[in-house]
């Protein structure tokens, strides 16, 4: 059984990987200095990527039942290979393993970077907003309403 098809196809994935790895470290930047429209549109261009991979792992999926090899996985493939083809395979697989475990360490980093800035953002709001007043009796002990005043206007 030849594997030149599947060979074909990882090798577009490793690129689509290797470029999405790239624009996640891109937006690892983009996070740090705060610009939001770098950040677009690189969130876009990152939407693109992951639509041209599912594309090719369905392709992949595709060629695996037609060559009865629906419940195979990457070693049992790399196991039937034979000469060339087998450790072209291995070269694949492994790097689609370190591009996937790149991607997701950089992807939680970002992750963090963006909880970090929502954090920063609500302490922000906090300190803008006015502290109401403690709720309990004054000294006539009567209820005191609070003041709910708000520092944007509500006037649309």
């Amino acid at each position: 059984m030849t594997f030149t098809e599947l060979i074909s196809l990882l090798e577009k994935q490793v690129k689509l990987h290797k470029s999405l790895y790239q624009l996640a470290l891109k937006k690892t930047e983009a996070l740090k200095k705060q610009d939001i429209e770098m950040l677009t549109a690189l969130m876009k261009d990152e939407q693109k990527h992951i639509f041209a991979i599912q594309q090719l792992e369905n392709n992949r999926l595709y060629f695996m039942q037609q060559h009865g090899l629906a419940e195979a996985t990457m070693t049992s493939c790399i196991e039937r290979a034979d000469g060339q083809e087998r450790l072209q395979l291995m070269e694949l697989y492994e790097q689609l393993v370190h591009f996937i475990e790149q991607i997701k360490e950089v992807n939680d980093l970002n992750r963090q970077l963006t909880e970090q800035a929502l954090q920063f953002i609500y302490l922000t709001l906090d300190m803008m907003m006015p502290q109401t007043q403690p709720v309990n009796y004054s000294k006539t002990n009567t209820y005191d309403e609070p003041l709910e005043r708000s520092v944007f206007e509500s006037k649309a």
